[in-house]
Order: C-alpha cells, then structure tokens, then sequence
C-alpha cells in the first residue's frame, strides 16, 4: 500500500498554475483519448447493463482505453447480482452437502467480490475520494459563512 499522499494530476497542475514549478509535460504533446463508447457489450446481463449505463452517461472522463476496466465492472456486478439471488433461495449460514453442514461459501466468494468491486470502482475514478485525486470533482462541505450566505440569497430572491 503507498504510503503519504497521491500524485496531484498534471491537468489540476495546470489549473492552478503549477505551484509546485516543476516542468510539467508539454501541452501539445497531450493526445485527447476517445471517450468510451455508449454501446453495452452483449455478454452483459441486466444489473450489467444497468451500472454500464449509469457509468457511461456520468463519467465523461472515461476513454475508451478504460473500456476492458468497465467492463470487467459490469460482469463483477451481474455476478454478484447472480450471487445475491443464489444467497436468498439459500440459508446463507449453511449449507448442507451429504449431511454435513458448512458455511454457504457464497457468502465469502460476495465479500472477495465486493473487495473486487471497490477496486476497480476506485481505478476508474467512480468514487468520490477518487474522483478528487483525480481532479475530475472536488468533495467540499459547505462551510457555516456559505451556508448564511445561501440562506441569506434564498430569502431575497424568494420575497
């Protein structure tokens, strides 16, 4: 696990004036990716199809070269649709093979899958600690003076 804090993206870099001054790559030597296509692959089941969907409509900063990564997502997810379903036509406590009784191994294949799931969620920048790091959103709470102010501009412009 790395340790102390992550890489600042070289665009936030350039946002905000390369405070640190050191070089930074030349801007024409930047080649723009194609964004990843809207098109589901056909292999996808629903719950699939469905984050496939969500992921290709709000994250615009996807390209097309993160496409094996979304779709590797979106098989975690129908599997583990396909796991939930498995787990509540079962007892997820036990599970009895020629009489013996044993822990439902279903339930430890949904938590490595999970694990699996918040991985690759965190590589594509779909969480939002992630999508900080990568300068794509800043997660900002309100402060006391900005939540007057808006109360303030509320009542104005409602009266």
């Amino acid at each position: 696990m790395p340790v102390g804090r992550p890489p600042t993206p070289t665009e936030r870099k350039r946002l905000l004036g390369n405070p640190g001054k050191r070089a930074l790559p030349d801007v024409s030597n930047v080649v723009p990716l194609p964004p990843v296509a809207d098109d589901a692959p056909a292999q996808l089941g629903p719950a699939g199809k469905a984050v496939w969907e969500l992921v290709t409509d709000q994250a615009k900063w996807l390209a097309e070269s993160d496409r094996p990564t979304l779709v590797m997502l979106c098989e975690k997810f129908d599997r583990r649709q396909d796991f939930m379903v498995r787990l509540e036509s079962s007892d997820p406590v036990l599970y009895t093979e020629k009489g013996y009784a044993y822990a439902n191994p279903l339930v430890g294949m949904l938590s490595t899958l999970e694990t699996e799931l918040a991985k690759l969620l965190s590589s594509l920048g779909l969480t939002p600690a992630d999508r900080t790091r990568l300068g794509v959103a800043e997660v900002k709470k309100q402060s006391n003076l900005e939540k007057l102010l808006a109360q303030r501009q509320e009542r104005s412009g409602g009266a």
